[in-house]
């Protein structure tokens, strides 16, 4: 039996020849205006992303490594994307129409973890996957999702280590108000390399209030206030894993040049997200963070799981909970095909959502005043839906 890497690494390769093959399905043009068919239902999205927590003294005064670092304090940018390359339409039945999309992902991150006791290092996080989804046209939907990604301390002089983060999940509406999702993930954002069930229930429809519960990503109740503004209550844990250099010493195998460094956290709290216009939103939290936990690992250490999660660490260290910040920037480009109340696509814009955490700003929020939908069939691909 294949095991999920070897499935990964196969989507990846087919996606580059689908892109290729997609570019000409993709295009479409009405014999009778002249106008171009938007190509995709997806908009290129880019997301800045800041997230600050403040400096906790270490209390384990025991500890040798505790004492060299003395304190702990988070610093950290995220830079994200997303960006369609290929959709697919099948309407060989009339009824149904189902589609394919496939998305080019991005990340670079810079975490800056702050210990005064040493000094500072520059911990970055670069990766490109790909993003598979299909609409069966019925009620379900298909998320895959394959991120390589490498990490490396470019403070000082160290390697790159590479890594695959990835999900599946089968996603189902029931009905608007309610639907189910069931998968699998694997992240290192619990701060190891863990195989996970993912399990999802949403319930209210996506672009009016509703819960959300994605096990293990995130539990958030989402409150549209008018057409421009959601407010959110949340709950979602936050890490991740990083290579980080032994410049220090703190591993007392002073040869090691590198040894892995993790972070993990839960984090509870209040975001606003604001709608700028069709290109721009931006958004900000605040709120507490709880079972803070730090921890040193060997990667030589636990050779002997290549696989699993690591077991055998050198520090391992529980701090106090505290305040945290967030804030964001949205960018939205391009045009698209007409999505409005299609359930479906919603759907598959909120799995992006539950990825990358971009606000569904693609899902449009009820306005006060209805607008009449006479004729808008006619001529739905020439219409952008975020202009009302």
């Amino acid at each position: 039996m294949k095991t999920p890497y070897h499935i990964f690494r196969v989507l990846i390769s087919f996606s580059a020849v689908f892109l290729f093959y997609g570019q000409v399905s993709a295009q479409q043009s009405y014999s009778v205006t002249g106008a171009k068919r938007p190509k995709h239902y997806f908009n290129t999205v880019i997301i800045l992303d800041g997230y600050r927590k403040p400096s906790k003294t270490l209390k384990d005064t025991t500890d040798f490594i505790s004492k060299r670092l003395q304190t702990y304090a988070v610093k950290l940018v995220d830079l994200s994307f997303y960006t369609p390359l290929f959709t697919f339409e099948d309407r060989s039945d009339t009824m149904v129409y189902k589609n394919t999309h496939i998305l080019l992902t991005g990340t670079y991150q810079a975490l800056q973890s702050v210990f005064t006791g040493i000094s500072k290092h520059q911990l970055v996080k670069i990766g490109i996957g790909i993003r598979y989804i299909f609409n069966s046209g019925k009620k379900g939907v298909w998320f895959v999702d394959a991120a390589p990604f490498i990490t490396k301390d470019v403070t000082y002089q160290s390697k790159a280590y590479f890594r695959l983060a990835s999900t599946i999940v089968y996603s189902y509406n029931v009905s608007y108000s309610f639907g189910w999702r069931l998968g699998v993930t694997k992240s290192f954002q619990w701060g190891n390399r863990l195989y996970l069930p993912f399990i999802g229930l949403r319930f209210g429809r996506l672009d009016r209030v509703n819960l959300s519960v994605q096990i293990p990503r995130s539990i958030s109740l989402n409150i549209p206030m008018g057409s421009n503004v959601i407010f959110s209550f949340y709950s979602k844990p936050q890490g991740g894993l990083y290579n980080f250099s032994n410049h220090d010493s703190l591993y007392y195998r002073k040869q090691t040049a590198t040894f892995n460094f993790t972070r993990y956290e839960l984090n509870t709290g209040f975001r606003v997200d604001v709608r700028c216009g069709r290109n721009f939103n931006f958004y900000v939290a605040t709120g507490i963070s709880s079972r803070n936990t730090i921890t040193f690992y060997s990667e030589k250490a636990n050779n002997d799981r290549p696989r699993l999660p690591y077991r055998i660490y050198f520090y391992n260290e529980h701090i106090a909970p505290t305040l945290f910040f967030n804030a964001g920037l949205v960018l939205k480009f391009g045009k698209t095909r007409s999505y409005f109340n299609n359930r479906n696509l919603y759907d598959a814009m909120d799995l992006n959502n539950v990825m990358d955490g971009n606000g569904n700003t693609q899902i449009p929020l009820p306005t006060k005043k209805q607008k009449s939908n006479a004729n808008l069939n006619s001529i739905q691909d020439l219409i952008d839906y975020n202009d009302f």
